[in-house]
């Protein structure tokens, strides 16, 4: 089972240097080291911080634990905590109604991002109506839900339906029709509570290093 793990923080003032020059160097080539896949870097373009989520994925949740307890992540933590604030962490598993591939890198992607509690009791008929409006619905609109999670450690919305665009005019002219105010006004009146939603654009900081280490090896 396919395990994310999402961080959010924002960088302190005056720290960006040092925030910049410990991310790239320490803290994301030590989180891999420890046997966590980083996914993608990305800030908050639209929505309520905070500003920056980084993501990472791992198969094995009893791997996670141990990796979260180990005194080499403690102490990236630590330094971590020294250049950024408001600092929190989620992990949520897939509701495995929506992707049978690995959940993979996707170079230059932009998200939008609805968070909600389903209602109790609706459970079912929320199921159908994603399955029936919103998945086509997104897909049409050239936006498509690209990942369905359910939290497992963390606060807040237990639901996170993740759609994929290729930048934020394309999720701006989505959002701003007549068929998505169709689909999520019903979502938010019958099936859900507690809904947010959120545009990330991706910093490059993961994505980047990525490509290159893919070029290179043709070399």
């Amino acid at each position: 089972m396919t395990i994310l793990f999402t961080q959010n923080w924002d960088v302190r003032p005056g720290e960006f240097d040092e925030y910049s020059d410990f991310v790239t160097n320490e803290y994301n080539p030590g989180l891999e080291n420890l046997g966590l896949k980083l996914l993608g870097g990305y800030y908050v373009a639209v929505g309520e911080g905070p500003r920056i989520s980084a993501v990472a994925t791992i198969e094995n949740q009893a791997d996670l634990m141990s990796i979260l307890a180990s005194s080499d992540y403690r102490v990236l933590a630590n330094k971590l905590s020294q250049v950024v604030c408001k600092y929190c962490n989620r992990v949520w598993v897939s509701s495995g109604r929506l992707r049978d591939e690995p959940y993979r890198i996707q170079t230059g992607a932009w998200k939008f991002n609805q968070y909600y509690n389903v209602i109790p009791g609706q459970e079912d008929a929320h199921y159908r109506f994603v399955k029936e409006e919103c998945i086509p619905g997104m897909k049409a609109l050239g936006v498509p839900i690209t990942a369905g999670w359910r939290l497992a450690i963390g606060s807040g919305p237990r639901t996170l339906a993740e759609c994929t665009g290729r930048n934020i005019e394309q999720i701006a002219r989505a959002i701003n029709t007549s068929e998505f105010r169709h689909m999520v006004r019903p979502l938010k009146k019958h099936y859900s509570t507690d809904y947010s939603s959120r545009i990330l654009a991706p910093t490059g900081r993961i994505e980047i290093p990525f490509i290159m280490k893919e070029m290179m090896k043709g070399f």
